[in-house]
């Protein structure tokens, strides 16, 4: 199933194909590249040491103005705008590593920051037109403009295809007439600028049909609304309002991105969203493991401090060890969009995924090893918790991306196996399909690919990473000689395999992170145990996955949940029933 074409790491680990000349080396950043970023990155931590109270912000539910004139002075808004439109034009990695340090001190501020650069200018950069950066671009740089981005509404969250929203074009054809609503819009309140998603007629091969567009819509025009700030369990210092737009004229010069393309731009603006976000989970991280140490040494029971006790010791390395981990699949996945030529969207997607998992269970365990101090609001352990819940539903819920994840993985294999489909049944127009497909099953007898000249230190973990691989192929290809078509239904199966490919890219990015450092003749002291406690971890999940595909008690909970569902309520009452 080997396809010369795919230019995916993880589209062609589904298909068995391990292409190791993607990810290794692990990417690295030139000199005056990380002279530059660390000097933005001094320059924020000097100024939010001195003027970030994340207990103010939290209370008050506002960033106060002079953090938002701090970061416009420092240049943060710009960070992914070219200097041609008089940003920073800082590289995909320098980003998220300040969004990352961001994160460390406010959780609201990094979300107002994200939906501003990650997701409200970013489209403007991949998709505006000269025109359009050149009005906009210098703006949002300066943060004279903070933006937004709205795609989300009452009857379409996850579902995008949803929207009832629409622009419809006026006689003169001088603008598009928006009407509609947005909700759960970050930085909504006092956005200038937003990028807003709305059906359009649009008219292909011989006929008019309904698609996405996006539009760049100044949110100080006549028939823009905002509603109330919303109450949140966290996150609390960031603005998340509604958006109504009432008979709203907008420019055509404002369209974004081809007609019919909204959802183009929309789910690759969404890509570096998830990066930046992803990032941010890193710096909770590191945060979190600080207070946990600091803690756990400082607090004594039984006549010695917490760190001595294994118990504790087990939280600390897993929190760890997920950090580093997180940390090698975003920055590998940074470094690709930096280079380019690579699709990133699934390694985007897992990056999302991996973060905000990680920075919960972070939360949830530095919260236990405080004990009843962690419940107090007088400490900041619930406030980590209550900030980290939201990660896991923002820019896709988790469960949508693990589901895009697995499908969109499988199609390559599922297009291979539908063609080897037709080829059987004329099989001299399709000899040489059917020779590939021959010589593909001779190669799964005799050998499998697999990691080449990987340092001897990590010798164990590349084996268990290439077995793995070849095991998810194996899977992948007989589910869907399996189910077929009937796979995008098969969601209990599609998370298992999902989560096998997290891992596994997990495996990967560490691998090839350490792999790296040690062919540069770096210091591993510190790497080396962290790699192998997650590749020995990630490995154990992946298998335990894999049994399950075939292995599992799927009709039990199918079962369950409809009983739940129909009764309205949990059925027993062990007491009171006869």
């Amino acid at each position: 199933m080997k396809n010369e074409k795919i230019t995916s790491f993880l589209k062609s680990l589904f298909a068995g194909d391990i292409r190791q000349d993607i990810i290794f080396p692990f990417p690295q950043q030139d000199k005056e590249e990380t002279e530059n970023l660390q000097m933005i990155l001094q320059a924020w931590q000097e100024f939010a040491r001195d003027n970030v109270d994340p207990v103010e912000i939290d209370k008050n539910a506002e960033i106060p103005k002079e953090v938002l004139d701090g970061m416009k002075e420092i240049g943060l808004f710009g960070l992914p705008v070219s200097d041609e439109y008089e940003g920073a034009g800082v590289s995909k990695t320098s980003y998220c590593r300040v969004f990352e340090e961001i994160c460390r001190y406010d959780s609201g501020i990094a979300v107002m920051f994200g939906a501003h650069a990650s997701i409200g200018t970013n489209g403007i950069v991949l998709f505006g037109t000269e025109s359009q950066k050149a009005k906009y671009l210098p703006k949002l740089a300066s943060g004279e403009y903070i933006a937004a981005f709205a795609l989300t509404e009452p009857g379409a969250g996850s579902d995008a295809a949803g929207i009832t929203t629409t622009a419809v074009l006026n006689e003169n054809k001088t603008a598009f007439i928006l009407n509609g609503s947005k909700i759960w819009i970050s930085n909504g309140g006092y956005a200038q600028l937003a990028t807003v998603f709305a059906k359009t007629i649009v008219h292909q091969n011989g006929e008019d049909k309904e698609k996405i567009t996006a539009f760049i819509v100044e949110l100080d025009s006549a028939g823009v609304s905002r509603g109330k700030p919303e109450h949140k369990l966290g996150i609390r210092g960031s603005n998340t309002t509604s958006l109504n737009f009432d008979n709203v004229e907008v420019p055509v010069d404002n369209l974004l991105g081809p007609m019919g393309k909204g959802f183009l731009v929309a789910m690759e603006t969404l890509n570096t969203g998830r990066l930046g976000l992803a990032a941010g989970c890193i710096g909770g991280m590191k945060e979190l493991l600080q207070q946990a140490n600091q803690y756990a040494q400082s607090r004594e029971q039984f006549g010695k401090s917490l760190d001595k006790f294994e118990l504790i010791q087990d939280k600390i390395a897993y929190i760890a060890s997920e950090t580093y981990a997180t940390e090698s699949i975003v920055y590998l996945t940074t470094g690709l969009q930096d280079r380019g030529g690579v699709d990133v969207s699934l390694e985007s997607a897992i990056c999302k995924i991996v973060g905000s998992e990680a920075v919960w269970d972070a939360s949830d365990e530095v919260l236990q090893i405080a004990g009843g101090l962690g419940y107090s609001t007088e400490y900041p352990y619930e406030r980590f918790l209550r900030d980290a819940r939201i990660h896991r539903i923002f820019e896709g819920t988790n469960e949508i991306l693990r589901m895009f994840v697995a499908l969109s993985g499988i199609q390559g294999p599922g297009e291979y196996l539908k063609n080897v489909g037709k080829a059987l049944r004329n099989p001299i127009k399709g000899f040489g399909l059917l020779t590939g497909f021959a010589a593909h099953k001779v190669k799964d007898t005799i050998t499998i690919d697999h990691l080449k000249n990987i340092c001897p230190e990590l010798k164990n973990e590349a084996e268990q990473f290439d077995k793995l691989s070849a095991r998810l192929a194996a899977l992948t290809e007989n589910v869907l000689m399996k189910y077929g078509k009937k796979i995008i239904y098969k969601q209990f199966i599609l998370q298992r395999i999902a989560n096998m490919v997290i891992n596994l890219f997990g495996m990967a990015a560490v691998i090839s992170r350490v792999d790296t450092r040690v062919k540069q003749g770096k210091s591993i002291e510190h790497d080396l145990p962290l790699a192998k406690l997650y590749c020995n971890m990630a490995a154990s999940r992946v298998r335990r996955e894999a049994r399950y595909v075939t292995r599992n008690h799927d009709k039990q909970r199918t079962q369950i949940s409809e009983m739940i569902c129909e009764n309205g309520k949990y059925p027993i009452d062990m007491l009171l029933d006869k």
